[in-house]
């Protein structure tokens, strides 16, 4: 943020010291040793356009943020050749050049170099710098002028013009002539040569040592001997004669009000209208300090650099206090009226009653017939008295005397905490024991049993209806007609303590509570005001209104202050939070802290000041005079650390990327306003975190923990002390970078890994339902096969022997009975057969034989009814087979003797089954009709005998050969490979 830019563009409206007033006024500021200065020497002062404040000293460079110094030396700056460092520009592109006496040093962009002779420069003695309009920065030294321009020094001697080659300061004029101070007087240069200016001519001998021009265009000039003005081609000379506190002028500035600060050997004095001020006070540093350089920032503060003193700054008091060191007889005030006349009563508490008048105070105390020196509360009736209350009694002060009433005179307490007179002239008194109205000089007592809430009255006030409103400590209560009507919590009321009550132009009735907060009583609703909001305190003494639409109210935190506007805008929930101006001791107070129990506590005078009380005297405000500072302050990031590891100062510019785990995420700021550097609040959000700005208060670090991988940005603003926010923030961009497995190629490749599982878990699953499948179908398979191999046999057996027995049981009963005998045992049979079948059991032929004795069996009882003439054979080694292979083989022979029975009308059949060393083979031959194999091949002729046998080949992992042709018979040969 270029802040002097924007205080030149007129955009913006930035502080100044006030032209006038008593220089013992000025708010003040200090920083030694002992509060972070390297040294306390302090030869130059500088505000970089980052808004920092850079200070010289003979130990080193500081920069200054508002709360403590960060300090460059040669230790930890080797750029930084001499720890004496004389001078400083800070320049229109934001640089800073330190001058020292062993050359200089620039820091440009975070980072320092460093010009000596080597580059050019005319001697490494430097005294001062400068920047003139076109962007050359000029140095001062013991042999001669330096100008830095695009990269290179040229160098100005004696030779070349200036009135000697020690140079001690250089300044350009708002014409554009560039004026040279030396050791033997004045150089004016306008581009083309030099014409020089000594004693003769009117220059202060001794030689020129500052330059400055005011606002009216004169040219000033600090010598050993005195202040010479240069103005219409004249020089004037002003010494101790004309108000100097000492000839010899070290420093000069020039502010923007048009004053001329003046740095001496012997104190600062500000030069305006043709007059000195000084420091009055003789123990005031200032007034006696060796003034080496003054500055005034953006904001308007003024920075006082001196010998051995520190660092001060002088800012404009907000508020006037008035204390026992300006004759007050009790720092701590209760009560604060001003009378029809325009004098102002104080009310102390243990002093007595003071009045200020035409500056100066008077006091009166028991000695002059006040009841008590404690006073409580204060009020002026239509007659022009005063009414004091005490803890002894009410009194009247008139015509220089008091009276005193008590309960006696019909008081119902002698604690006299309010005082009220009405617009009927009645006089309104609120004690600790009910409230009382004066009229024609009789008390009527008001108290719980007429309707009063409590009888313990702190406040009274009287609206422009007429109404008579009495705060409480239990409650709040309308006064009308003779009639009282009370509003509690119950009613929505923040507190039942009520100790202030202010009624505005609107009617409206604005309540402060006790621990409550603010409240706004409209249309017979409340609506509530608390810290929640924005407010400083929840206890608010007093609210007084002045006629810019703003509320003033004082609390232990201060007086703050907020437009009307602002509150109506939260209670109609068009707004969320509040944001009052509050004000302290940086503006002037000599305490923020105020006080309460009084009656009223505070006052706005017919001028429109504001008077408070507090426990350090009355502080006293001008509404109309307060200057608002509308200069945005820079925020800058100082420092990143990321788990207690600081990120390297380049890193601030750049986007850093922080490696994976990394947990602790701490960011420290500092919003660069010095008007009153406590008083800045801060905002700041995470961007890929928060959703919204996190309000930071006064808190210079943000802190988070955990984050999650991803690209992140740090914003920060900052807002003023008088609530005026950084428009553009600071930023600082970072990249967490995941953990492996958390990057993006892990999650693809787990989710290609996740993809193929469950592909392979697919392909698994569809390979157990195929292989299921499969089983089922080849169950299905065997016990079809079973079922027309063997059990359609037995069928058809059981169904020849009861046609047999048809024809026979006629003609030969017995022959019939044992046919129908075979019947039923090939129906037992079957019976059997089918369980195994179900159950994938061996054949039953197979159960109480061998291979060959089954497929013999099997060819006769097929044959045996036929007609049909078999032969069996076995060659080879008989060895017993896999029951599988069995049980296959047989039902392979079944089926082919039961086609050449049923289907080849054949007339011989013959079995062979041949064992091998590696192979079993079963022939059978028959001299049938024959058929075409290819035909039958896939059972496309509705009979399936062929499949099954092939199917039931592959299965045993054998060969099966189909030889015939129609009319030449069949032969069906098997081969299946068997372990030896």
């Amino acid at each position: 943020m270029l802040l002097p830019l924007l205080l030149l563009s007129g955009g913006v409206r930035a502080y100044a010291l006030a032209p006038g007033g008593d220089l013992g006024q000025l708010s003040r500021r200090a920083w030694q040793t002992e509060t972070g200065l390297p040294q306390n020497t302090v030869h130059s002062i500088a505000q970089t356009t980052d808004g920092y404040i850079w200070v010289a000293t003979e130990e080193g460079l500081a920069r200054f943020d508002g709360a403590g110094f960060r300090v460059f030396d040669k230790q930890n700056t080797p750029q930084l050749r001499n720890n004496d460092v004389r001078a400083l520009l800070a320049t229109r592109g934001g640089e800073l050049w330190a001058c020292t006496g062993a050359g200089l040093a620039r820091f440009r962009e975070g980072a320092w170099s460093v010009y000596t002779t080597e580059q050019g420069l005319a001697n490494d003695d430097v005294l001062s710098a400068f920047e003139s309009r076109d962007g050359s920065v000029w140095f001062a030294t013991s042999s001669g002028l330096s100008r830095f321009r695009e990269g290179a020094f040229s160098n100005f001697t004696s030779r070349e013009g200036p009135a000697g080659d020690s140079v001690q300061t250089v300044f350009e004029d708002r014409d554009g002539g560039l004026w040279v101070g030396t050791t033997e007087g004045l150089s004016r240069f306008d581009g083309g040569r030099f014409e020089s200016f000594g004693a003769g001519e009117g220059v202060a001998a001794g030689g020129v040592s500052a330059l400055a021009q005011d606002s009216s265009g004169r040219l000033w000039m600090g010598t050993p001997e005195g202040l010479v003005s240069y103005e219409g081609g004249r020089f004037r000379v002003y010494t101790t004669k004309d108000g100097l506190p000492n000839d010899r002028i070290i420093s000069l500035c020039a502010d923007r009000e048009g004053s001329l600060w003046v740095g001496t050997a012997a104190g600062l004095t500000r030069f305006r209208e043709g007059a000195f001020s000084n420091f009055s006070s003789a123990d005031d540093a200032l007034a006696r300090a060796v003034v080496l350089s003054v500055f005034e920032d953006a904001e308007g503060s003024l920075w006082v650099g001196t010998e051995s003193g520190g660092l001060h700054q002088l800012g404009d008091k907000k508020f006037k206090t008035y204390t026992t060191r300006e004759g007050l007889s009790n720092d701590v005030v209760k009560a604060i009226y001003e009378d029809r006349d325009g004098n102002v009563w104080i009310g102390t508490y243990g002093g007595g009653l003071d009045l200020l008048r035409d500056g100066r105070i008077t006091t009166y105390t028991t000695k002059e017939g006040l009841a008590s020196n404690i006073v409580l509360a204060l009020y002026g009736d239509a007659e022009g008295s005063l009414w004091v209350g005490t803890p002894d009694g009410l009194c009247r002060f008139r015509n220089g005397k008091f009276d005193t009433y008590t309960s006696a005179d019909g008081l119902p307490n002698d604690f006299v905490r309010s005082i009220y007179s009405d617009s009927k002239g009645d006089l309104w008194v609120g004690t600790r024991g009910g409230l009382a109205r004066m009229r024609d000089g009789e008390f009527e007592t008001y108290t719980t049993r007429e309707g009063l809430p409590n009888n313990f009255v702190g406040t009274i006030y009287e609206d422009a209806s007429g109404r008579l409103w009495v705060g409480t400590l239990g409650g709040l209560s309308e006064y009308e007609s003779g009639r009282f009507t009370n509003y509690t919590t119950k009613d929505g009321l923040s507190d039942n303590v009520v100790i202030s009550l202010y009624g505005d132009t609107e009617g409206r009735l604005w309540v402060g509570t006790n621990g409550g907060g603010l409240d706004l009583l409209e249309g017979g609703r409340f609506h509530v005001f608390t810290t929640r909001d924005g407010l400083p305190n929840d206890t608010l003494y007093r609210i007084l209104g002045d006629e810019g639409g703003r509320l003033w109210m004082s609390c232990n935190k201060g007086v703050f202050s907020l437009t009307v506007s602002e509150l109506e805008e939260f209670a109609s929930g068009r707004s969320h939070s509040l944001n009052p101006t509050v004000y302290g001791t940086a503006d002037g107070m000599q305490t923020r802290e105020c006080s309460g129990g009084g009656h009223p506590s505070a006052w706005r005078d017919r001028q429109g000041r504001m008077w408070f009380s507090t426990i350090k005297g009355v502080a006293m405000i001008d509404p109309r005079g307060v200057a608002r500072n509308e200069l945005p302050p820079p925020v800058a990031i100082e420092q990143a650390l990321f788990d207690g590891e600081p990120a390297a100062s380049e890193a601030l510019g750049t986007k850093a990327v922080l490696p994976p785990g990394t947990s602790r995420f701490d960011f420290q700021y500092a919003g660069l306003s010095f008007v009153a550097p406590e008083k800045v609040r801060y905002r700041y959000k995470l961007e890929g975190f928060d959703k919204d700005w996190v309000d930071g208060g006064d808190r210079r670090a943000a802190y988070y923990t955990n984050l999650s991988a991803g690209d992140y940005r740090f914003l920060v603003i900052a807002g003023n002390n008088d609530g005026v926010w950084s428009s553009t923030p600071a930023s600082f961009a970072f990249t967490l970078r995941p953990h492996f497995y958390r990057t993006y190629w892990f999650y693809t490749l787990c989710a290609l890994g996740l993809a193929l599982l469950a592909w392979q878990l697919y392909a698994l699953r569809l390979r157990q339902v195929r292989a299921r499948f499969a089983a089922v179908l080849q169950e299905r398979n065997r016990i079809a096969r079973e079922l027309h191999d063997n059990l359609a046999q037995e069928i058809l057996g059981v169904s020849v022997q009861l046609e047999i027995v048809t024809r026979l049981l006629s003609s030969s009963p017995d022959a019939a009975r044992s046919h129908l005998d075979r019947a039923r045992s090939l129906v037992r049979s079957s019976m059997a057969e089918a369980r195994r079948y179900v159950w994938d059991l061996r054949s039953q032929s197979l159960d109480d034989r061998d291979l060959p004795a089954a497929l013999a069996e099997m060819t006769r009882r097929l044959t045996a009814e036929s007609g049909v003439h078999t032969q069996f054979e076995v060659g080879g080694t008989l060895r017993p087979l896999p029951k599988q292979v069995e049980n296959n083989l047989l039902r392979i022979g079944q089926e082919a003797v039961n086609n050449a029975v049923r289907h080849a009308r054949a007339e011989h059949v013959s079995v062979r089954l041949v064992f091998d060393a590696t192979s079993v083979r079963l022939n059978v031959k028959d001299d049938g009709r024959g058929f075409d194999p290819e035909a039958q091949a896939n059972g496309a002729s509705g009979h399936f005998g062929l499949v099954g046998m092939r199917e039931r080949a592959r299965e045993m992992g054998g060969e099966m050969r189909v030889g015939s042709s129609p009319g030449e018979g069949c032969e069906v040969e098997v081969n299946v490979p068997v372990g030896s």
